[in-house]
């Protein structure tokens, strides 16, 4: 081996606090809540492909919003999953981040009470998106 080559380090794969990785938006959920009422459901689809898209690009893995709105569109009815599914991304995103897991997908639940049901929902999963999104320097 010539000296060369023993002075060349080789390169390390970066470790998980070195990746930097695109941080969420912080959303009020009272004006989710207005926009959803205002557009009559529109802003819904918009705020669920968002919501995947930064669970997908911060994670790496899970649904992204492309593929939520291809399941929109086009098969309905598996849709019915999506109250699970965000919440227990949200948990999973926490829990790998090695934070103490404030949410599952077992909050889904919420949306077979009445009305308030999906309001609750709402306030549940957005207040802890936005807790992660400022542990990890999203500004509102």
């Amino acid at each position: 081996m010539s000296t060369e080559e023993q002075a060349t380090p080789k390169p390390q794969a970066p470790s998980d606090s070195t990746i930097i990785r695109p941080i969420g938006k912080i959303r009020n959920p009272w004006t989710v809540v207005l926009l959803m009422i205002v557009t009559l459901g529109i802003y819904t689809f918009f705020y669920y492909y968002r919501t995947f898209e930064e669970l997908k690009n911060y994670r790496g893995r899970g649904w992204s919003g492309t593929l939520y709105l291809l399941f929109q569109f086009v098969f309905p009815f598996p849709l019915l999953a999506i109250p699970w599914l965000v919440p227990a991304y949200i948990g999973r995103m926490y829990d790998e981040a090695g934070m103490d897991k404030p949410i599952s997908g077992n909050t889904g639940w919420w949306v077979f009470v009445p009305i308030a049901g999906i309001f609750i929902w709402l306030f549940k999963v957005q207040n802890r998106l936005n807790g992660f999104w400022s542990a990890k320097g999203a500004r509102s």
